[in-house]
């Protein structure tokens, strides 16, 4: 075989590879329209990500940790009872931890700036839980950190 006729080699930048920053998710309303409402959601490698990342593994650890010592000391593992109202506020707390912002937005006739405390507030209304599940399906969806091209 000739060189002309050898296969080029594949050439590529490692960016190619790495998932964007931050995501931006649209919210829909109740009927599934588009509002022009924003969110922007930290990204895997994002620093709040990260963070969100370490804190799930020490208290993994944590536990594991605790588990292993009862059975060294020959004692019975209790798992922790958790209330389903904690568990749902930890996990809107946990979604919140990774949305870096929104756009501007009015609600009601009022700003409704971004703070954690108005996200953790707006999420946790029973009647708004479409809105809380079309971030962590977001979230959980790869391409919503895959980079665009322009």
């Amino acid at each position: 075989m000739t060189n002309t006729a050898e296969k080029a080699v594949p050439s590529f930048d490692l960016a190619a590879f790495e998932a964007s920053d931050t995501g931006k998710m649209q919210v829909l309303d109740a009927a599934g329209n588009p509002t022009g409402w924003f969110w922007e959601f930290a990204g895997p490698g994002h620093p709040k990500t990260e963070a969100l990342n370490n804190r799930f593994a020490r208290e993994r650890l944590h536990k594991q940790a605790q588990m292993e010592q009862a059975q060294v000391n020959g004692r019975k593992w209790k798992a922790d009872e958790e209330d389903p109202a904690e568990v749902r506020a930890k996990n809107i707390r946990d979604l919140v931890d990774r949305l870096v912002g929104w756009s501007p937005v009015e609600i009601g006739g009022r700003d409704f700036p971004f703070t954690s405390e108005n996200a953790i507030e707006f999420l946790s209304h029973p009647k708004r839980v479409g809105v809380l599940t079309q971030a962590m399906e977001f979230l959980a969806a790869e391409k919503s950190f895959s980079p665009r091209s322009e």
